[in-house]
């Protein structure tokens, strides 16, 4: 195939399928049929085929069904659609690549299905089209801003101005952290004060002397429990591990499957003890049926059975496969390659005291570039075992697969180790780590650009100032996201210039034109 991927999900091939990323061409079925698409159906986000109700000319008849996506026509008999009523519907079975000697698709029905193979009809290499959906979906995310084509003149010290101050109200507003570290503080008073009583005997109506008194205020004392800060670490580095696509599973999973049941269940240091507990939690352990690879199907066994040992501990949500998003997305940041990024460090939260390590570095070192080599130390996953020659459980990669880059270090020491720095700091007026926080955080270097630092520098920046630091870059995601989408024009040093008689205008809250439903989220940090 021109440019084979090592791995194509099939979310991928959905999206060809939906967009008809097809050349103009005359279609045509394995058995040479013409095949003109009419409809391309309903996505269907649920169980059975890919896509409901559409419409194609097949020959000389009109067909009104479902079509399913694969990669082969093999695993059309892999994932039992032959057994499955279900699909019975499926008027046809797109795939990516034909196979050879494999017998054609059947329904349970026992009716034949035409086969329609998408590769010689694509227009440009798998990889291009690959990048230009990315494209399409950072293009869709992230509309233009309302000043575009007003905010020329404004001058570089102007600019530069604003967005460090906004870098700053980013860091701070990032102290969120504190939040959910007083909501762990209080759930773990009420375990512990809860009277036991209430275990042993119900009544009907209570009795007031059974009731526990009202908490009164968390103090200092009360926050000092290791448990709750290697568990909002935790949380904060299975976000950023989870990137853009896959923030709230991860955030799902962290939240259920806690540092403290963990500790529980995991008997040793061994990374793989820990994936067969956050594989199976995450409902991302595959059928080893289904894997063609023998180096796969043994190493999915060694979980498997892991897992089998440790889920009846684990009374606990559980994802689904389909929380999981592996499109549009590189296959270095497949949700598979992160979690076994997260199992390192989980090991090291676990058994490596890493946030007294990470504290450490914050407030003995002299210079912010000792910090960040440091901490980028204590974070490295280095391509090891399985999942440094896999992206996924399906098939190897041809490159070494590096589970956690330097740049994703860079984005969790910014987005979760600061504000988790910041916070210690204060609540225990401890300056050195408040010093080495702010220091590290208003030297650290550019990460590079992403969708949403091109969008400012290309319709607002223009070369006047360059995005150098992460403090302009966290300055400008913040502007892009509090105010241009929010339309607080109004309150934004460059709205007041711009916009400067609609400022002045009583009750005008002038919104941008873009609705909340394209807002990006919080992803990009």
């Amino acid at each position: 195939m021109r440019g084979k991927l090592p791995y194509i999900h099939e979310r991928f091939l959905r999206h060809i399928w939906s967009k008809q990323y097809l050349r103009a061409a005359p279609l045509r079925t394995t058995d040479g049929s013409p095949v003109r698409v009419l409809l391309p159906g309903d996505l269907n986000d649920d169980e059975g085929p890919d896509f409901l109700n559409a419409k194609v000319r097949i020959g000389s008849t009109m067909f009104a069904g479902d079509v399913e996506m694969h990669r082969t026509v093999a695993e059309w008999i892999r994932h039992h659609h032959d057994n499955d009523a279900r699909y019975n519907r499926v008027v046809l079975h797109v795939v990516l690549e034909g196979d050879e000697g494999i017998p054609p698709t059947i329904s349970q029905s026992g009716r034949t299905i035409p086969t329609l193979v998408l590769e010689p009809f694509l227009p440009e290499a798998i990889h291009t089209i690959w990048k230009q959906t990315v494209l399409d979906e950072q293009s869709r995310r992230h509309p233009a801003i309302k000043c575009s084509d007003r905010n020329g003149e404004v001058g570089s010290d102007v600019l530069r101005g604003w967005l460090t101050k906004l870098a700053r109200e980013r860091l701070e507003l990032k102290v969120r952290f504190d939040e959910r570290l007083r909501q762990l503080a209080q759930e773990h008073r009420m375990r512990v004060q809860e009277p036991w009583r209430s275990w042993r005997r119900l009544s009907r109506e209570g009795y007031p002397h059974e009731i526990p008194p009202p908490l009164g205020e968390l103090g200092t004392h009360d926050l000092t429990s290791r448990e709750l800060w290697d568990q909002i670490l935790y949380e904060g580095m299975m976000e950023g591990l989870g990137y853009a696509k896959n923030r709230e599973p991860f955030h799902r999973l962290a939240r259920s499957l806690t540092i403290s049941r963990l500790r529980s269940v995991v008997p040793s240091s061994d990374p793989a003890a820990v994936q067969s507990v956050l594989f199976g939690v995450a409902g991302l352990l595959p059928r080893i049926g289904a894997l063609q690879d023998r180096t796969s199907r043994n190493y999915a066994r060694i979980l498997r059975r892991g897992w089998i040992t440790a889920k009846s501990r684990l009374p606990i949500e559980r994802l689904h496969a389909a929380d999981w998003r592996f499109f549009p997305t590189r296959p270095a940041n497949f949700p598979t390659v992160r979690l076994a990024a997260a199992s390192v460090l989980i090991k090291r939260l676990i058994r490596e005291d890493l946030f007294r390590e990470i504290i450490q570095a914050m407030k003995s070192l002299e210079t912010p570039g000792e910090h960040r080599v440091a901490l980028h130390g204590l974070l490295r996953v280095e391509p090891d075992g399985f999942w440094g020659s896999h992206c996924n459980f399906d098939q190897p990669s041809r490159r070494v697969v590096t589970p956690l880059g330097a740049s994703r270090i860079d984005d969790i020491i910014v987005n979760t180790i600061l504000p988790i720095g910041l916070l210690y700091g204060r609540t225990f007026t401890d300056q050195a780590v408040r010093e080495g926080v702010l220091a590290l955080h208003d030297w650290y270097p550019s990460s590079g650009s992403n969708s949403i630092t091109a969008i400012i520098g290309r319709q607002l920046l223009r070369g006047k100032v360059a995005l150098d630091t992460m403090r302009l870059q966290q300055g400008s995601i913040q502007l892009y996201q509090y105010y241009c989408l929010e339309g607080r024009c109004a309150e934004c040093e460059v709205g007041k210039r711009v916009f400067p008689k609609e400022r002045d205008q009583p009750g005008k809250g002038f919104r941008s034109s873009v609705s909340s439903s394209s807002l990006p989220g919080r992803e990009h940090y």
